[in-house]
């Protein structure tokens, strides 16, 4: 799977639901126009439909009323829905009765699925998305999002109850697929889309109540004529209306069944087994509430889900998933037919092995050098690209994080003290200056866990310091906005106590900055507006060339790994700039003009940074997480490269 064609397929796919939506209005303007004209031919004492009478009542100015009325109702209705889900995954999560699970939850079952989707965000490069639990006996599961950064993961009470660690894994990575795919944009624009189709028939469920208001008397002629009429156009309207919920079921089907398909074949090759998918499918027609969800918005997302939510007639007919026994086959062909009869798992049975697994495996995190880099190309392709060795590596440097910072993160004091002691200084004089700092501007509980937590910092890896502000990030998330604020103040101090930014405090900060302050409203979401690279050059030579300085010290090393990196791309009319004309502070309005590059050219980008910080055969622990840093920046995020 290539994530960069993927991700500009969903942009098309956006294109193909809106020639859909506009069908279906169209649709809907007739019917409610034929409807109009009916009760206006019936209420003047024509009743026969499309009789002489009818269409001698034509009226070109009742036409363009109805019209517009009928498109103000879907317009609006569209309008106020996506303005309601611009919150983001949240918004949809707690639609659904969600409750946000806590990342310091005590629960042996939550606690392995946050251990599950930490380790399955770390492998891909994603900020680790918050959790949510809903209260169903069923077996299902969904990731909703506008964007990764906003994603949350979302599964039912059974998913945890009845699946065991592999099978949950697969679920997981099912929905990881997704977010990689941009299908869940796609799918909260859908709910937008479609609230306004089925709006026409709350309006005629709403002016089938108001009739009672009139016409009451009986020898008012008037009045019962106008009462009848008001009632046979709000019939009308819902009968509209159902057609509306059919256009709309076709639509989610339309869209939606191919790519959990390839959400199936992603999360088998994200986790090298099989078993574990296709078990939490067997389950799921094995145990005798299924998949189907008791939310009643349930269906505004069924579209979305592991496994069908919601059942009746249309969702049979314009099924939004694929059936079981076929997505199963799909994944085992000499499958016996046989659903499984699921029983609760041990837990701590699971755990255990999952320990087992990992002590047997040798990696080392704590390298400084990766030996045996991958090529610029292999490098790139990794972006939404997972397979085992990325998870395996996420357990490695998930237990390379010392237990204290690692339950810190779980905690919003602790969050905001462990980005407080990656920021402080080796430098006595320099640490003196952010110590006052934090006893003047930050929680006094916060800085006195920040003096206690900075003691396990030196055990931390380098290449554990991203993962560990992501495993911070849905923490911070939960803090109120002048927690926020005040957060962002102290971080900002703390780093500019020396006067300057070092490369590892700009990663950091831009690393948590950039998404923290979208998820806080304080900036907008990035937008595709460049289809050349031309518009960007000089932010591409800019981010480059730093790139080149971070890597390599020596500035003729320098420029010749900047002229190696763009070669690899074949962009010669990028400028190699020296190192007192880059600066950290002007990375980042370079670096947001390179995220609004439409999906296809990022990799042009990357793949040149890539081949930069590689052009001596090496690339640093601290270059990779740059390279993974500016990735994440695109949101084109990366996986942790092997050793």
């Amino acid at each position: 799977m290539n994530f960069f064609e993927a991700q500009a397929r969903a942009r098309r796919r956006t294109g193909w639901l809106l020639v859909l939506f506009a069908l279906a209005v169209a649709s809907l303007v007739v019917l409610t126009n034929l409807l109009v004209m009916a009760v206006l031919a019936g209420n003047h004492g024509a009743y026969q439909f499309l009789s002489t009478s009818l269409l001698e009542n034509f009226d070109w100015g009742l036409f363009g009323t109805a019209t517009i009325g009928t498109l103000i109702v879907i317009g609006g209705g569209s309008a106020y829905k996506m303005s309601e889900l611009s919150g983001g995954g949240r918004v949809v999560a707690e639609m659904l009765g969600g409750r946000l699970v806590p990342r310091n939850s005590a629960d042996p079952a939550e606690r392995r699925l946050l251990n599950v989707v930490e380790e399955m965000a770390i492998a891909a490069g994603t900020p680790v998305p918050p959790v949510y639990l809903l209260d169903d006996a069923s077996i299902n599961a969904f990731a909703a999002g506008l964007t990764s950064n906003d994603a949350v993961v979302a599964v039912t009470r059974g998913t945890l109850d009845l699946l065991n660690r592999d099978e949950l894994q697969g679920v997981i990575a099912h929905e990881f697929s997704h977010i990689f795919n941009g299908d869940m944009r796609m799918n909260i624009r859908l709910m937008g889309v479609l609230h306004g189709i089925l709006l026409i028939g709350l309006a005629g469920y709403y002016l089938l109540r108001s009739t009672r208001f009139i016409g009451r008397s009986r020898s008012s002629r008037g009045a019962g004529n106008i009462g009848l009429a008001m009632v046979v156009l709000g019939l009308g309207l819902v009968v509209i209306g159902y057609a509306g919920f059919f256009f709309g079921q076709w639509i989610k089907a339309t869209v939606s069944r191919q790519r959990e398909y390839l959400a199936d074949a992603s999360a088998v090759q994200f986790t090298r087994n099989r078993d574990g998918i296709g078990g939490a499918l067997k389950k799921i027609g094995g145990t005798f509430r299924g998949s189907l969800l008791q939310s009643p918005a349930a269906r505004e997302y069924s579209h979305a889900y592991f496994s069908a939510g919601v059942e009746g007639f249309l969702d049979s007919l314009f099924a939004t998933h694929p059936p079981l026994e076929r997505r199963i086959r799909r994944i085992e062909p000499r499958w016996d037919g046989k659903f499984v009869t699921p029983k609760p798992p041990q837990v701590a049975d699971d755990d255990a092995a999952a320990t087992r697994a990992r002590d047997a495996r040798r990696a080392v995190v704590a390298t400084a050098v990766l030996a045996g880099v991958l090529t610029p190309d292999e490098a790139v392709a990794t972006i939404g690209n997972l397979d085992r060795k990325h998870v395996d590596r996420a357990c490695d440097i998930l237990d390379a994080i010392p237990a204290p910072l690692r339950d810190a993160a779980a905690e919003p004091f602790g969050a905001r003290a462990v980005i407080y002691a990656m920021l402080l200084d080796a430098a006595p004089d320099i640490r003196t200056r952010q110590q006052a700092v934090l006893a003047t501007q930050a929680d006094a509980a916060v800085a006195q866990l920040t003096v206690t937590l900075d003691q396990h910092l030196p055990a931390l890896p380098e290449a554990a310091r991203l993962p560990l502000a992501g495993l911070a990030m849905p923490t911070l998330r939960t803090l109120s906005s002048p927690q926020y604020e005040r957060f962002r103040t102290v971080v900002a101090a703390l780093i500019e106590a020396d006067n300057k930014m070092s490369m590892n405090e700009w990663m950091l900060r831009h690393f948590l900055m950039r998404q923290l302050d979208e998820h806080f409203g304080l900036r907008p979401r990035t937008k595709s507006a460049h289809g050349l690279l031309g518009d960007v050059n000089r932010e591409a030579g800019l981010v480059i060339s730093l790139v080149a300085h971070a890597e390599h010290a020596n500035a003729a090393e320098a420029e010749l790994a900047f002229k190696a990196g763009v070669a690899a791309v074949g962009a010669t009319a990028l400028k190699f700039m020296p190192r007192e004309q880059v600066s950290l502070k002007g990375l980042d309005e370079a670096i947001d003009r390179l995220a609004e590059l439409k999906p296809l050219l990022k990799p042009r980008i990357l793949k040149a940074c890539a081949a930069t910080i590689m052009h001596d055969g090496e690339a640093t622990i601290r270059g990779q997480e740059l390279l993974r840093t500016l990735a994440s920046s695109m949101d084109s995020p990366m996986p942790p490269l092997a050793n």
